[in-house]
């Protein structure tokens, strides 16, 4: 990419966003191109290239108040099932105390004792930042909540990732029971927890627990177990894992996952317009357009959340991402980096330049953007692809700095 001609670029065609950048209070006002565009959208998809930063909620938190102005009220996000079930709860009622049982942020009353499914293997991490990526959520959920109190609209939220920590779907699954079944039911009894059964077996036994639930009991049951049985089969593949590559089949089955609970929440939120929210390559619009190491979404076994929506299911996909420049993260895992320290070639350093927060439109600069450029993401990792195939807006904020826990 040439850098003269970027400069010009964002000279002429960015959109400045005031600085310092805040989400919750950014004007909105100087958006109405990007309100535009959206006009004719119906599936937006928010990717951010790190999701152990401050400002990837200051992202969504300006993204999310754009788009409820303009309609959208389901958002789907990269979370644990269990977790948005009860994050949706807290989204309805307004009841703090179901954000307080958030199993993937601290909440451990649904862990089993007699087995440890925590990550190990390459996955272990003994600094994972619950206490400040719990305070980061909060702080996202309760502007969704206050936004739909204001403007006297719902909203809803879904999970469509795994459960890292599973379990938390049996005490959901046993609010959701009828009052009347007897605790003898057959499907009930299969519902029991077996001392020390591995998490393999039991994924087996809630499949078998499912072909015993009544037709008549709510779906939300049906949903709750499948996902809790996906969880636990993922635990099962991945957490002992010793190299990256061990991982690859684990990454494609909870790709495959997220494809199928995507298109189970679609189905419940028929008539609503989505947003979906995740790392910026979950959500590639064409995984053939990307050149990077590592195991990425898929582990290289199956396509993207983003590319089989945009080219295998023809979904008419509205895609911003957030690239950033420099600052600090607070990723967990200790033999990689958290500072940024991105190549002087990369996107992310002939943006940070200029040293102010951007949002622009790649599709203003089509000979531009359609070269393959160098984009910087989580741990300096880089990839390579073309941001018009990727992205319809990009937003660049020039610092980062770690998640904060007030």
């Amino acid at each position: 990419m040439n850098v003269t001609e970027l400069e010009r670029f964002v000279e002429a065609r960015a959109i400045v966003l005031p600085a310092p950048f805040n989400g919750a209070t950014c004007e909105l006002s100087h958006l109405d191109p990007l309100k535009q565009r959206l006009r004719s959208a119906r599936l937006v998809m928010l990717g951010e290239t790190n999701h152990f930063v401050h400002e990837k909620s200051d992202f969504r938190l300006l993204l999310s108040r754009v788009l409820m102005s303009e309609g959208w009220t389901c958002f789907l996000e990269e979370l644990g099932h269990s977790d948005g079930f009860r994050v949706d709860r807290f989204l309805q009622s307004g009841d703090e105390r179901e954000l307080a049982r958030l199993p993937s942020f601290g909440y451990i009353a649904h862990l089993r004792s007699d087995r440890d499914d925590r990550p190990g293997g390459i996955l272990k991490s003994e600094s994972y930042p619950t206490e400040a990526f719990l305070w980061e959520q909060k702080r996202f959920y309760r502007r969704l909540r206050s936004e739909t109190v204001r403007r006297g609209a719902q909203v809803c939220l879904a999970g469509i990732d795994i459960d890292g920590l599973p379990g938390g779907s049996y005490e959901d699954i046993a609010d959701l029971i009828p009052a009347t079944a007897s605790e003898s039911h057959p499907f009930l009894e299969a519902l029991h927890r077996v001392p020390n059964e591995s998490a393999a077996d039991e994924a087996n036994r809630l499949r078998t627990a499912l072909r015993l639930l009544p037709d008549d009991w709510p779906d939300e049951i049906a949903e709750s177990l499948r996902a809790l049985s996906e969880s636990l089969e993922y635990i099962a593949m991945t957490y002992s894992a010793q190299s990256y590559d061990a991982l690859r089949p684990g990454m494609a089955f909870r790709e495959t996952a997220m494809k199928r609970r995507f298109k189970a929440a679609k189905a419940k939120f028929a008539d609503a317009k989505i947003v979906l929210m995740a790392h910026a390559l979950h959500l590639a619009k064409d995984d053939a357009a990307i050149k990077a190491g590592g195991v990425g979404p898929g582990g290289g076994q199956t396509s993207s959340l983003g590319h089989w929506l945009t080219q295998e299911e023809k979904e008419a996909t509205f895609s911003i991402w957030m690239i950033y420049g420099v600052g600090e993260d607070s990723q967990p895992l200790a033999n990689l980096p958290r500072k940024a320290n991105f190549p002087p070639h990369s996107l992310n350093a002939m943006l940070s330049r200029h040293g102010k927060a951007l949002l622009f439109f790649p599709a203003d600069a089509p000979e531009l953007f359609r070269p393959p450029c160098v984009v910087g993401h989580m741990y300096n990792a880089l990839f390579e692809t073309s941001l018009l195939l990727q992205a319809d807006v990009v937003v660049f904020l020039p610092e980062v700095t770690p998640l904060r826990r007030a």
